[in-house]
């Protein structure tokens, strides 16, 4: 009975460990989601103006990378 109670227990504290490890991961990638969303804007406004700047010139060297 004492062995069952603390098995149940320790699933508990389990699962809740990894519940708020699964919340902290969640934030994480949301962080690193939202930063590779900034770096690709900016890589096209800089495409952009390289663009404007050579005339349209680098146009197929513009997509490597993508």
């Amino acid at each position: 009975m004492m062995d069952e109670q603390r098995s149940k227990s320790i699933e508990t504290q389990r699962l809740t460990l990894e519940s708020v490890l699964v919340k902290e991961l969640n934030g994480i990638i949301k962080k690193l989601n939202d930063e590779v969303d900034m770096l690709t804007k900016q890589k096209q406004f800089l495409q952009s103006k390289l663009r404007e700047a050579t005339g349209g010139k680098n146009q197929t060297s513009s997509k490597q990378g993508d």
